[in-house]
């Protein structure tokens, strides 16, 4: 499942929490580092525990639970030195790496079932990520990538802040994503070069001509 707004994200309440849980935790490298050392091992002993919600909504749901994670990671560490830093902050640090996965898992998921979508349509191209609202400008900045699926490259096309002006400007790039099973042609992303563009229209013929340079160069 994905979540398209904070209202869908059954975690958007507790995910400020659990990234500040993070903030608080690891500067203590820097002032005590086997006590940092300790936390590293707790938090990722809590994600791990964590390893087999694969939604937003049991993971919300496992944070119930937090304490009786927190006592399962310190007797499988044994890391007591961590421990004494916070019980809260090391519970929300773990969920915090734990939401980060599932979100990247979701995000793969995706990526395949479109590919295999569009392979199974006989579509040269898939899709294979959007976000935001390209007629919005900076609003909702916009990105797309579309996949070659017989090269392994993508065209990237996504809506930045020009620093000079802070208007939008309109960026198109090749990058070697992989196929669905991580292979790529033998063909340099970076030979195509980057095109940029204020002219919203503009940004649409760069694309295409991008989709274009790639398709003839793994002819």
């Amino acid at each position: 499942m994905s979540y398209g707004s904070p209202e869908e994200d059954p975690t958007a309440v507790l995910v400020a929490h659990w990234n500040e849980s993070e903030r608080r935790l690891y500067p203590v490298a820097t002032t005590n580092p086997d006590a940092y050392q300790s936390v590293v091992r707790l938090v990722r002993a809590v994600a791990d525990a964590l390893a087999g919600v694969g939604d937003l909504e049991t993971l919300a749901e496992r944070w119930e639970r937090r304490s009786e994670l927190v006592d399962e990671a310190v007797r499988v560490t044994g890391d007591m030195a961590g421990y004494r830093l916070g019980e809260a902050e090391i519970a929300g640090a773990g969920f915090a790496i734990r939401r980060r996965e599932v979100l990247a898992e979701q995000a793969e998921r995706r990526r395949r079932e479109r590919i295999a979508a569009a392979r199974e349509a006989g579509e040269a191209w898939a899709v294979v990520h959007t976000q935001g609202d390209l007629d919005s400008g900076l609003v909702d900045p916009y990105q797309c990538i579309e996949l070659h699926l017989a090269t392994g490259l993508a065209v990237v096309s996504t809506v930045e802040p020009d620093p000079s002006t802070m208007t939008p400007s309109y960026v198109v790039m090749a990058a070697a994503l992989g196929d669905e099973h991580g292979r790529t042609a033998d063909l340099d992303a970076a030979s195509f070069g980057d095109t940029e563009t204020a002219d919203r229209w503009l940004f649409e013929e760069n694309r295409l001509a991008m989709r274009s340079r790639i398709e003839a160069a793994g002819a």
